[in-house]
């Protein structure tokens, strides 16, 4: 039982045993499971996919497609959860929380369109000024930092398995690995949902845009955090 090889921590929680390892691709279809419980919270989820109840079959499989393109690029992104394992409950070294960070961000990712031109559970203008909002919101607020930052690019919990700490582990780990790379920045953008957390974590806001199509109501605001790390953080 446990995280095996890849395990980075360990904690208990009750009578569950929390490990943060590294995700592998055997973890596809439970971390499909965990964007579609927790990611739905999230402003930009409903904006840009709209129709998900209507195509659940779209959901999961090109949200599955998403993750599996995180994975195949290592030199990219590193790519952790955090699993349970409870024997009472049946459960052994499930994924329940997952942080996907770009550690080169001026790499150009693989892919990375979200299947816009295939799914049906999207809607389109609405996933293109999302992305061009949030490249906008990079450039402005991050690009002068060059590749020697750290970008969370997606931090998602199971509602199930919330106020465990499994999200600040998985936001430590960015810590850690920029204190060893000798105190790079931390930056991610995030919704002000998420802005609550970071800012808990120590981020401060820098920017902040919104993704609109022409005149339309709905929209959604995009804040840009940083977190600046000390060599000797570790």
């Amino acid at each position: 039982m446990g995280g095996g090889p890849y395990e980075l921590y360990r904690e208990r929680y009750g009578a569950e045993i929390l490990v943060m390892r590294k995700a592998t691709k055997n973890d596809l279809d439970a971390i499909t499971r965990v964007i579609q419980a927790g990611f739905p919270d999230d402003p930009g989820c409903n904006y840009k996919f709209p129709y998900r109840d209507k195509y659940p079959e779209d959901f999961w499989k090109y949200t599955r497609r998403q993750y599996e393109e995180y994975l195949e690029q290592p030199e990219k992104f590193a790519f952790n959860v955090v699993t349970v394992t409870n024997e009472e409950a049946g459960l052994d070294d499930l994924p329940i929380a997952i942080g996907v960070w770009d550690i080169a961000v001026h790499i150009k990712a693989k892919g990375g369109d979200l299947f816009i031109d295939e799914r049906r559970d999207g809607n389109r203008e609405h996933m293109k000024a999302y992305a061009a909002a949030m490249e906008r919101t990079f450039a402005k607020c991050f690009e002068s930092y060059g590749k020697e930052q750290l970008h969370l690019w997606m931090l998602v919990t199971h509602p199930d398995f919330r106020q465990r700490g499994a999200g600040t582990r998985l936001c430590d780990w960015g810590v850690d690995e920029s204190a060893r790379r000798g105190g790079w920045v931390l930056t991610v953008m995030a919704s002000p949902m998420g802005r609550k957390l970071y800012e808990e974590l120590g981020y401060v806001l820098v920017g902040t845009d919104t993704a609109r199509v022409g005149g339309e109501e709905e929209h959604v605001v995009i804040d840009a955090l940083e977190k600046p790390v000390s060599q000797h953080t570790i």
